[in-house]
Order: structure tokens, then sequence, then C-alpha cells
């Protein structure tokens, strides 16, 4: 569903570790963090993308959800120098006018790495690049603004403190592998997908976030329930899915603080097995 967009000026605050922009984007500032002030050749340094929203604003995570549009940095750095991809925390369900939105309100880092190549000469360079979102509250406004910090290549590293625990922190937030031990099966059925898991720890609430568009109706009930010492979460199918899914992927929370990446095959009813081997 479209969103009605706006204008926008552009707000940028500098902060100790972070790069400073000459724009200044509305509800929503954006600032680049690296974890180290100085690097030694041949070594990868943590780097995040720092965005502070107005209250009530939110931006999107890499799956929005209904409407949206998650943040997108092309980089730009000296060459040899390469960056991974962004990791992305777990995101909160967002209940707007367009329909049910998956993004972060207040403060969120987006966190990512560059590799330092062993043949980097010694000296001062810049990296940074171009970075454009969205921000959303009764309307969306985008933005964009240029990003862009200095590295010391040298022989030793010099850690920056404030940096560090920046992003330490906010890879708490990242969404870990789910335990073997639950032993995950997912079934296709008529409407719905159902994830089953083994668990012998109470689990009162479950939240599950596609990791792909267009796979469950994002605004429904999510269906939890215990049998057997099973327990299921029920999905209900979108509208718009085109095809059958061959693989159920996204990021499960149980209980309201435990995040689990999920990639599982899908299973037919007809095919599933009648019974877990315990």
């Amino acid at each position: 569903m479209a969103r009605l967009l706006a204008s926008c000026a552009f707000l940028f605050v500098f902060v100790s570790g972070c790069a400073r922009s000459n724009q200044s984007p509305a509800h929503s500032k954006a600032s680049l963090v690296i974890e180290e002030s100085a690097v030694a050749p041949g070594s990868e340094v943590s780097v995040g993308i720092q965005f502070v929203n107005d209250s009530g604003w939110h931006i999107y995570w890499r799956v929005p959800g209904d409407s949206g549009e998650p943040p997108q940095i092309q980089w730009q750095l000296p060459s040899g120098v390469t960056a991974g991809e962004l990791e992305w925390p777990t995101p909160m369900r967002l209940t707007t006018s367009a329909g049910t939105d998956f993004g972060y309100q207040g403060t969120t880092v987006l966190l990512s790495s560059l590799q330092i190549p062993q043949s980097m000469p010694l000296g001062s360079v810049s990296v940074g690049g171009d970075l454009r979102w969205l921000v959303c509250h009764d309307i969306c406004v985008p933005q964009s603004t240029h990003l862009e910090a200095p590295i010391r290549i040298a022989s030793a590293a010099d850690i920056n403190d404030s940096a560090r625990q920046l992003l330490q922190s906010a890879a708490e937030r990242l969404p870990r592998p789910l335990p073997a031990s639950y032993r995950p099966e997912v079934t296709d059925l008529p409407d719905r997908i159902r994830l089953t898991l083994a668990s012998s720890a109470p689990i009162t609430r479950a939240e599950f976030f596609p990791g792909e568009e267009a796979q469950i109706d994002n605004g429904a009930a999510q269906e939890l329930a215990s049998h057997a010492g099973d327990l299921s979460l029920t999905l209900k199918k979108s509208e718009y899915l085109r095809q059958e899914p061959q693989r159920l992927r996204g990021v499960l929370v149980l209980n309201g603080r435990d995040a689990y990446l999920i990639d599982v095959p899908v299973h037919s009813s007809a095919t599933r097995k009648g019974s877990r081997q315990k």
C-alpha cells in the first residue's frame, strides 16, 4: 500500500567516534560508528550505522512488512577495502494505518565490518557512503545523507572505547542461530504454515518475523499451541503468495526476549512425519 511521501529537511548531530554530515534529515538522524580509530593492514574493523529517531517515528527492518523501505547504503571506500553485509537487530511489529510494518523505534544500530587489505599503506583514509532510508509516523519522509569518517592505517590498532561499547551492545540484539535441540519442523497447510518445535522450557509467547515478503499475512494473529511436548506456531499465508513456500526463513522471538534465526524446509501435510524422534 502506498504511503504519502513528503519532502523533508535534514538533521544530523556529530557524536564522538561517528561521521559528520553536512545535511540534516528530519525525524531521524544517522551516524557512522567505527570501533577503531586506527587499524592495522590485513585486519577487520567493526562498524555500525546508528539511527536515532524522534519519538513515535520508526525506520524499517530488512523486510519492511506491508509498506516501507529498509535503509540502504552505497559504500564509498578506499581501493581494496571491502564492506560486509549489513546485520539487522531483531525488529518490532508496528501497526500503522497502512497495515503491519517491521522496524525500529528509538535508537537502532545496523552492524557491518570493513576488511582492510594487507597491502594497505600506512596513513589516513576516509570511509563512508551514501545512505538513504525512510522514516514514518502518520506519513513517511524519505531521508538521505552522506556519511564519512577517517581511519588511520597504522602498525597497531587504537580502540575507541565508546564506539566499541555501542557496537557490542548492538550485537547483543542480533538474532542467534536456533539451537538444534528445538528440532524445528514446518508443515504446509491449505492456508496456513505451521512451525513446530520441541521444547522442555515453558514458552508462553512466540512471534515470527518473515524473512521473505508476501509469504505470511503480516497482520494476522499467530496462533501458539502446545501439545504432546511440542510447541506449534501457526501462521496465516499471505493472499499475495504466488507459489507454495519451499523454506520458512525469518526471525523467531520466544517469550519476548530470545530471538533466533529460522531457515527450515517446508513439508506438505501429506508427507510430514507422523511423530518426532525423541
